[in-house]
């Protein structure tokens, strides 16, 4: 998506129409956003990646030696936002990579208990109820005990074993919170 006008306006204000690159300034030369990180190489259009150039510094960006003191600050602000964005998606594919273990915890003591040798039925999206009490802290062995007290109840019908699972996980959910509020009491 091209960087909008009111953005492109604010950074040639912010570099006070002067190319970062080389010092030309307007009305001498044309001026141009340019990404100090590619877009193409993970780079965004975040006022910390885009600086003003001139036409030639832009088209070539041989003018200037990239690690010209001028863009410097910009330059090191898009090398650090772009190193916290690779470590954010190593942090997003280990707390998949958790989830799916998590979520293969709760598969393996579920389908243990059967009817007729089926499993007992789960909503097709089971797995965003699983992801709310994941996120809540749940750990695997408090949802395995959640699924032993809900097989075990009397009464409750199979269709609804899951449901009853759930309620289970809020309550103890609630129990928890209020925990926490009686310690933030404590606090003040």
């Amino acid at each position: 998506m091209p960087v909008s006008k009111r953005l492109r306006f604010e950074i040639f204000r912010r570099d006070n129409h002067t190319c970062r690159y080389c010092g030309s300034a307007s009305p001498d030369v044309p001026l141009t956003i340019d990404h100090v990180v590619p877009v193409a190489l993970g780079g965004n259009d975040e006022p910390s990646n885009l600086v003003t150039a001139c036409t030639d510094c832009n088209a070539g960006k041989s003018s200037s030696n990239p690690d010209a003191p001028i863009v410097d600050d910009v330059e090191q602000n898009a090398l650090l936002w772009s190193r916290a964005m690779e470590r954010a998606a190593q942090i997003q594919a280990a707390q998949r990579e958790r989830f799916q273990e998590y979520v293969d915890a709760f598969d393996d003591r579920w389908e243990r208990w059967t009817n007729d040798d089926e499993p007992m039925p789960l909503p097709s999206d089971y797995t965003q109820s699983l992801h709310r009490f994941f996120v809540s802290g749940f750990t695997e062995a408090e949802v395995v005990n959640a699924i032993e007290v809900a097989m075990n109840a009397s009464g409750v019908r199979n269709v609804n074993l899951f449901r009853y699972f759930c309620g289970i996980c809020y309550r103890r959910l609630e129990e928890r919170q209020e925990i926490a509020r009686d310690l933030l009491e404590g606090v003040e």
